[in-house]
């Protein structure tokens, strides 16, 4: 495995200084990020939108192993990998951001403007702290809790939803610390950088430590103060309301996304062990395999098969241009590219690619491990290449 030295960039409040992202593969770079203002999501609208089909992304933590799919679309935007240093009242910490539409890898190389540079550090998908702390966030369709949540304590502190899991690495040591400062907090869905907000998405979370495992949702079909919903021993998260469950109408609904991912994390959870094992796990849930025809993680409707994929739309949506032809050859292109990290540049930069934005498959797979507080990241299903970190 190879173990990457991160470079620094500082973003410190008012200062206008040139953006140092160190290029660590195709649309992958790494950033230090020293000073951020939590408010900062709070005070702008967001940036481009994405017409959400459906969407997906899946976590599952067994024993001190934690996994995570971030499932979105193709297209040349960067992920990051963001690292903060500790400081008084801050932990440490290294996460992921990603699925900024309008953060190109031109972008990254060419210069950012401070906009840009105060809302990265802000917008972490997953990561994880010095203490072992480890949060991830997924999108889930709120038509099935009365639409959005956008304020869950008024009048308490305000922090917006995409900023919950930098928040909580930040000031939590623990699972059950990061559960009591959600609740003395007021999130709220303001600020749109991911287009969320406008296709009526907004967030769920897997909270972790090696001890104690939280899911936290909304429903804004609750009196305020009483929107949080907490769940603790639940131990996997796709992309529908948990807490609705039980009753089935949110699993069978049509807003509801991942349910034969989470079948398959849930019944084979048990076989991780490590590091290692955590990745096959989470490979085999990978988003391209929706779309294959071979294997048990495959679309259909016989629901005698637990894995047969009827909730989540196929790699290649059904706005795709010249869909049908696309579609006979998504697979191939979707193996070249992984096969090709230079075809692979040429291929998301391509403006003839029949609308790029409808290629849906794992952009980023994150390992994480709570008791050696360390990372391993591979991006666009490049499987043979994890890049570690570590904050020990």
């Amino acid at each position: 495995m190879l173990v990457l030295v991160l470079s620094l960039c500082s973003f410190t409040k008012g200062e206008t200084s040139e953006y140092d992202a160190r290029r660590v593969a195709a649309n992958l770079y790494e950033v230090t990020c020293d000073d951020y203002d939590y408010g900062y999501l709070l005070t702008k609208s967001g940036y481009g939108n994405i017409d959400f089909l459906k969407g997906g992304c899946s976590a599952v933590k067994k024993g001190s192993y934690l996994g995570r799919n971030f499932d979105f679309v193709a297209g040349d935007v960067a992920e990051i990998v963001v690292k903060t240093t500790r400081k008084k009242n801050r932990y440490a910490t290294v996460g992921m951001v990603g699925g900024l539409l309008w953060l190109s890898s031109d972008v990254m190389e060419s210069g950012l403007g401070e906009d840009a540079k105060k809302l990265i550090p802000l917008v972490l998908l997953d990561g994880i702290n010095e203490k072992g702390l480890v949060v991830e966030s997924n999108c889930v369709n709120a038509a099935d809790v009365g639409g959005l949540t956008m304020h869950t304590n008024p009048g308490k502190e305000e922090v917006a939803q995409l900023c919950v899991v930098r928040y909580l690495l930040d000031k939590a040591a623990t699972a059950d610390e990061a559960i009591e400062l959600m609740k003395n907090i007021d999130i709220v869905n303001t600020r749109d950088v991911m287009g969320l907000v406008a296709m009526g998405f907004e967030i769920h979370f897997l909270i972790a430590d090696k001890d104690k495992t939280y899911v936290v949702e909304f429903d804004n079909t609750k009196p305020d103060g009483e929107k949080l919903i907490v769940m603790e021993d639940e131990s996997v998260l796709t992309n529908f309301y948990l807490h609705l469950a039980d009753t089935e109408k949110n699993i069978y609904s049509d807003n509801s996304m991942g349910v034969e991912r989470y079948r398959k994390l849930a019944d084979n959870r048990n076989t991780v062990d490590s590091v290692e094992t955590m990745k096959a796990l989470m490979q085999s849930i990978r988003f391209s395999n929706s779309n294959r025809q071979d294997g048990e993680y495959a679309p259909g409707e016989n629901l005698d098969n637990p894995y047969t994929c009827f909730s989540d739309h196929p790699v290649f949506g059904e706005n795709f241009i010249n869909y049908a032809n696309m579609k006979e050859h998504s697979l191939e292109i979707l193996d070249r590219m992984k096969q090709d990290e230079t075809l692979m540049e040429k291929i998301l930069k391509d403006p003839k690619l029949e609308n790029p934005n409808r290629l849906w498959f794992t952009v980023h797979n994150t390992v994480y491990d709570l008791e050696n507080k360390t990372m391993s990241v591979s991006i666009y299903e490049r499987y043979d290449k994890y890049y570690d970190y570590s904050l020990k």
